[in-house]
């Protein structure tokens, strides 16, 4: 018997009755579905289908894990599953959506067909950071943001690419995109849309004073080095949207691919190029909204 864990959103507040409605699918189904304690007060009962354990043992024992929410949902489950490279499966409870691939009605079909071998997985290269002076490496599905945190003014950022200087940015921060996160805070910030499956990363200046300082898109065997200036003596670190601390001027942060991949479990009704269509409403007749 295959093993499915389930990770949740708990914020958000449509879960309980999404989950409700899930299970209420499965029914007697031919796979163990294994919820946390937090996700079990969530449900009216438990079937005998659902096994009750501790995310850990979940992360340990199951096959693949079902992830409910949104793409911060996705991120949040990729940073839980590391090393292990369990595969995953998004399914869309949020808004944009670039990284949940399913819906609530067809996630049951997409669990059983992954499970019987009619799925297939897309590797997604993660972005690993060293910081000088910390023990253990901090990694991002889509981006690292260097940010000159509560400072009101710019900072200085000097990036090198396998030791050569590419640019000394005078700006508000510098992104360090991944390809699956070219579709997120980078491209917000002007930065170009990389294919998820290009063996690249990007280098992006948030709000660079100079007009002629333009993303950048580098190889991802490279190695990054950053070096920050600042007024404050201290910046900011976002992984993936989550801030994980502040550090002082003259701490050093280097960059290169993940030793590991995040595996997300591709279905057949989803492409990279139809979801950009969909969610960036490219070919859309705009006219008629202004008229």
């Amino acid at each position: 018997m295959k093993r499915v864990g389930v990770f949740v959103n708990l914020k958000k507040t449509v879960i309980k009755n999404v989950l409700i409605e899930f299970f209420k699918q499965i029914k007697g189904g031919k796979h163990k579905y294994v919820v946390s304690d937090s996700v079990q007060s969530l449900l009216k009962e438990i079937p005998e289908f659902i096994e009750v354990n501790s995310r850990e043992n979940i992360l340990h024992t199951c096959d693949m894990i079902v992830s409910f929410g949104g793409d911060g949902t996705i991120l949040w489950t990729v940073q839980k599953v590391g090393k292990s490279e369990l595969p995953v499966l998004g399914v869309n409870i949020g808004g944009l959506g670039f990284l949940t691939v399913t819906s609530i009605e067809r996630a049951k079909k997409n669990i059983d067909d992954f499970l019987n071998g009619k799925l297939t997985i897309e590797k997604r290269s993660l972005l690993k950071l060293v910081i000088n002076g910390t023990n253990e490496p901090k990694y991002a599905l889509n981006d690292f943001v260097i940010d000159k945190g509560m400072f009101s003014r710019v900072i200085k950022l000097s990036a090198y690419v396998d030791n050569k200087l590419l640019n000394s940015y005078i700006a508000d921060g510098l992104i360090i995109s991944t390809p699956t996160g070219s579709t997120a805070y980078s491209l917000a910030n002007g930065g170009p849309i990389v294919i998820p499956d290009t063996n690249a990363f990007i280098i992006n200046p948030i709000c660079p004073h100079t007009l002629s300082n333009r993303p950048v898109v580098i190889p991802d065997s490279s190695t990054i080095k950053i070096n920050v200036e600042s007024e404050l003596n201290q910046f900011t670190i976002f992984s993936d949207g989550q801030d994980i601390g502040n550090y002082a001027i003259g701490t050093g942060l280097y960059l290169t691919k993940a030793e590991f991949s995040a595996c997300l479990i591709h279905v057949p009704e989803q492409d990279f190029y139809t979801t950009l269509s969909e969610k960036l409403g490219w070919g859309e007749d705009l006219r008629h909204k202004f008229k």
